[in-house]
């Protein structure tokens, strides 16, 4: 038997106290929500004007409509359940419950900083990633296996030691391709 893990279990364990009545989980889920809606808004638009390409977001959704229509379905709930978990955990009778047994009622205002903090420094980390020397060898060395044929994307980089691995997508209307490339410096 597998055990439950993850945030989906976390959230499914903290769903069953809430449904129990458990006030004492009632501040933590509503400061997360706050908190994970920020950094999903704020990663969101951040996501779509800096860094998001726009021709590779029109072939993903050419080549792929199901899945990004799912993908973007997805992320539409999310916008709209976790303002609403958030308010439903915010509702006047449920903070008067709060005080009346002692606990704290108080807007979770490091939540919706924490949120947008974290979302825009974890942006100002992969702006540095995508514009480091690292980055543009690893699209050049795509480019020699691939040729001119395409446009190329870094989508991921790690570093151990003197080691460098990065995966670059290369695309043009019809294909996109996943390259893994790892050099030595």
């Amino acid at each position: 038997m597998k055990s439950i893990s993850g945030l989906g279990g976390v959230g499914a364990i903290a769903g069953v106290f809430l449904l129990r009545g458990n006030l004492k989980v009632t501040n933590g889920v509503a400061w997360f929500s706050a908190f994970y809606w920020m950094y999903r808004v704020f990663s969101t638009v951040i996501g779509v004007v800096v860094f998001q390409d726009q021709d590779l977001w029109m072939t993903q959704f050419r080549l792929y409509p199901i899945l990004n229509t799912v993908s973007w379905s997805f992320t539409g709930v999310l916008a709209i359940y976790l303002p609403w978990l958030y308010f439903q955990l915010r509702h006047p009778q449920i903070l008067a419950a709060l005080r009346s047994s002692g606990m704290k009622a108080l807007p979770p205002i490091s939540a919706w900083v924490g949120g947008a903090g974290f979302a825009v420094i974890l942006s100002v980390l992969i702006y540095l990633v995508l514009s480091s020397a690292d980055a543009a060898e690893a699209l050049q060395r795509a480019k020699q296996q691939l040729g001119p044929n395409y446009t190329y994307r870094l989508t991921s980089m790690g570093w151990s030691g003197s080691q460098v691995e990065a995966t670059v997508t290369a695309y043009n209307r019809t294909t996109i391709k996943t390259i893994d490339v790892e050099w030595t410096k």
